[in-house]
């Protein structure tokens, strides 16, 4: 008995293999976590560097360069960038993929420590941080004081960055969460000049006072022979009214407190940042999924969680300001959809060119099982639903069929041309061809088989495809010799008769007569056309193939991704420099009225400038910066495109005085964060004057382009600066330094950190020394 001869006499074994498979397709079609593309970043890792009180062109020079060179140093390094604003650098190296998120922070801490010594003395501690496709938050909140609240905003960052941080990193499938919208809280102590040269003391003493103060200095063991007592001094305040009872200054004469010289409150850092949640200022909090985790599951774990919160603090008000998860699913239900039309289409294709109702049965049940197969193997090797693998299964669809089709066309010629008994015809005719059709689906597995290797970006989005359609074609083959032939029996002598019912005969002479001999006779005449006037056929052809390369291709375009309308579009825009942070969030409170008047609009989330060390809302932007996140409601419920409200909003943009280099452009349809725009020009050189210049000619001729709609620098050089000039004699007269002199100017204006001021089951914050505002701004 032969091979297939034996498995379908006895088909228990395999049938009760495939059906488990069956299951386990099943319940990995549920189980198996959905995703809009493949992990495809490459490695990176950025650098924040603080260095306090410098300006934006100090720090690209003496920090961000010197850091640029040596990490270019570093094994499959891809690039090096730096972006330098005032008190801020912040470098990003990017890797090979072959590097490894992990192996690449350890070279970039390493050849950090090797050129420390090489930095500015007075930079604070490196920065390290890795960024990956788990960088972006999968979903952002906007917390604000309910109206009516006696909350401010700096009280609800507070409850942000400690209680409400604290719980939600306590959630299944939550890896981080960042806060951001300025509004930080210190200790703030304003320094009186004129009272400090009364009494003889300068901003030094005052924050060695507060160092020595505000600590608590173990003194060790007191034992005895029944006890052992720890012995503590404890000095570190308790409450914000404590700072201003310290003694600054004790001989000669009366002591001299710290509220002698100063105003010590409450209060918020010199804001450098702002967050606004659907038009509104509000708090930021960002939730991050874990690199190996996905985002639907921590969507879910956070939106299932918020009632809780919101019934925990009952005077915040919290808002979903933006989320990947609405694009995820709508992309991923769509996908679900045209497979199961394709599925649907195909069936009845086949019917139409078979004209066999109960070919056409045995073919359709072929698929469900194929596909089970395919997705217990997609489950079981780790695979996920998203854009990529999806877009495998769909390709499948109609190569799936191929197999099958050859496998029951020859069954139907063994049992109606040769008058073989129906076992016998299921028996020979599966045999007769299943070599043939191994041969054809190896070779197309085969073509596949170099993507999964091929290296890089393509290798990383396109192998889990190939890997898909390969499972398929192998479970496709799998199913045709093994459950057609042991189903064919069943289906063809269906309702226990060989022949076939009227409805089957006149439905299959129907499409026959209708469909089928039709488009045979016009192929066959077309073929014998062809035949006979051979150069009639062949020369338009090639003319056709040369026209097409040459004018067609060029005209329609290539692009890396097909535009799509997800219906999330971004803005971007700049004021002036020097526009101070009210000024710019003024300006971007206009903004969001003109987007939020556009039809469809359901939620925004937007940012000015950035916080260093908080790079999932942004890295390396001033406060002059503004980035807007759009969210518009589904395709299906609005009239206009994405496109059309884009141009509409840059149209409006453009009237806004106070507001240059405005863009609007599209999100969810680039695979790459790295991708910074549709076209990135690089002009590179020794001097900056130069450069600007040469960026405002491209920029104009840009302009002139047709189809550009916006042309963004990355930096200018019209910022206002002061430069404090010291004179070496006169320094030289008084006895001091300029560095001296430089921390003196910079204490009264900027102010420092004396120590900090700890809160018990909270982030500490910071106790800052600085001058009054009315003579620190004079």
């Amino acid at each position: 008995m032969s091979f297939v001869g034996a498995y379908v006499k006895k088909p228990h074994l395999l049938l009760s293999v495939v059906l488990l498979l069956a299951v386990v397709g099943l319940v990995g079609f549920f189980k198996m976590p959905v995703n809009l593309f493949p992990d495809s970043e490459r490695p990176q890792i950025a650098v924040v560097t603080v260095w306090p009180g410098a300006s934006a062109g100090d720090v690209a020079g003496d920090v961000s360069r010197v850091i640029e060179k040596e990490l270019k140093t570093i094994e499959l390094v891809r690039r090096v960038t730096s972006t330098a604003n005032d008190e801020v650098s912040v470098v990003t190296a990017e890797f090979e993929y072959e590097k490894g998120l992990d192996s690449a922070a350890t070279d970039v801490s390493n050849s950090l420590n090797k050129i420390r010594p090489l930095l500015p003395p007075d930079i604070r501690p490196f920065q390290v941080y890795k960024v990956s496709s788990a960088t972006p938050a999968v979903l952002t909140l906007a917390v604000r004081p309910q109206e009516g609240s006696h909350l401010d905003l700096a009280q609800v960052r507070r409850l942000a960055e400690n209680p409400i941080k604290e719980a939600l990193l306590r959630l299944p499938n939550v890896e981080n969460v960042e806060v951001f919208g300025g509004y930080q809280s210190v200790v703030q102590v304003d320094l009186d000049p004129n009272r400090l040269q009364a009494f003889h003391l300068g901003p030094g003493q005052v924050v060695e006072a507060l160092n020595s103060w505000n600590r608590n200095t173990p003194e060790g063991l007191v034992l005895s022979e029944g006890s052992q007592i720890l012995l503590k001094s404890q000095g570190e305040f308790v409450r914000p009214e404590e700072v201003s009872a310290i003694v600054v200054s004790a001989a000669p004469g009366p002591p001299v407190y710290l509220r002698d010289v100063a105003n010590v409150h409450v209060g918020i850092q010199e804001r450098q940042s702002a967050f606004h949640g659907n038009g509104k200022p509000a708090i930021g909090v960002n939730i991050q999924r874990a690199l190996s985790g996905y985002a639907m599951p921590t969507i879910a774990s956070v939106l299932a969680y918020l009632p809780q919160l919101e019934k925990q603090y009952p005077g915040l008000e919290f808002e979903v300001a933006d989320t990947q998860g609405e694009l995820i699913h709508t992309s991923v239900s769509n996908m679900v959809d045209a497979l199961r039309d394709a599925i649907i289409m195909t069936v009845i294709v086949i019917f139409l060119f078979l004209a066999d109702t109960r070919g056409m049965l045995l073919a359709g049940i072929s698929i469900p099982f194929t596909y089970l197969i395919t997705f217990a193997f997609m489950w079981l090797f780790g695979f996920e639903f998203d854009m990529v693998t999806l877009t495998g299964v769909i390709l499948g669809v109609g190569m799936l069929l191929d197999d099958a089709i050859v496998v029951l066309e020859n069954i139907e010629r063994h049992y109606h041309k040769l008058g073989q008994d129906i076992s016998e015809a299921v028996v020979g005719g599966t045999q007769e061809v299943m070599l043939a059709i191994l041969s054809g689906t190896y070779a197309t597995v085969v073509v596949l088989v170099p993507i999964i290797w091929i290296g890089g970006f393509v290798q990383t989005v396109l192998r889990p495809l190939s890997l898909t359609l390969s499972i398929a074609l192998i479970a496709s083959y799998l199913v045709s010799v093994t459950i057609l032939p042991i189903l064919a029996p069943f289906i063809l002598r269906l309702g226990g008769r060989m022949e076939r019912w009227r409805w089957e005969l006149s439905l299959d002479r129907f499409v026959q007569g209708r469909v089928l001999h039709p488009i045979q006779e016009f192929f066959v005449k077309a073929v014998g056309s062809a035949l006979r006037h051979k150069l009639v056929f062949l020369v338009p052809a090639i003319v056709l193939l040369v026209f097409s390369g040459r004018v067609v291709v060029p005209l329609i375009g290539r692009d890396l991704m097909p535009p799509m309308d997800t219906g999330i579009f971004r803005v971007t825009f700049e004021s002036y420099p020097n526009t101070s942070l009210a000024q710019t969030e003024a300006l971007l409170s206009t903004v969001e009225k003109v987007i939020w008047q556009q039809p469809g609009v359901k939620r925004s989330s937007a940012t000015l400038g950035s916080e260093p060390g908080v790079l999932s809302f942004g890295s390396g932007r001033n406060p002059q910066q503004a980035f807007v996140t759009v969210h518009l409601v589904n395709r299906f419920q609005r009239q206009e495109t994405m496109w059309a409200i884009e141009g509409r909003v840059l149209a409006e943009l453009q009237k806004i005085p106070g507001i240059r280099f405005p863009a609007v452009f599209d999100y969810g349809a680039t695979p790459l964060s790295t991708i910074r725009s549709t076209v990135d020009l690089m002009i590179s050189g020794p001097d900056p004057v130069v450069l600007d210049d040469l960026r405002r000619q491209v920029q104009q001729r840009l302009l002139t382009a047709g189809g550009l709609t916006a042309v963004v620098p990355t930096w200018t050089l019209d910022r206002v600066e002061y430069r404090f000039l010291p004179d070496p004699e006169r320094l030289a007269i008084y006895g001091v330094n300029a560095a001296t002199v430089a921390a003196q100017v910079s204490g009264q204006v900027r102010g420092f950190p004396a120590t900090l001021f700890r809160v018990p089951n909270q982030d500490s914050f910071a106790v800052w020394v600085q001058a009054q505002a009315s003579r620190r701004d004079a």
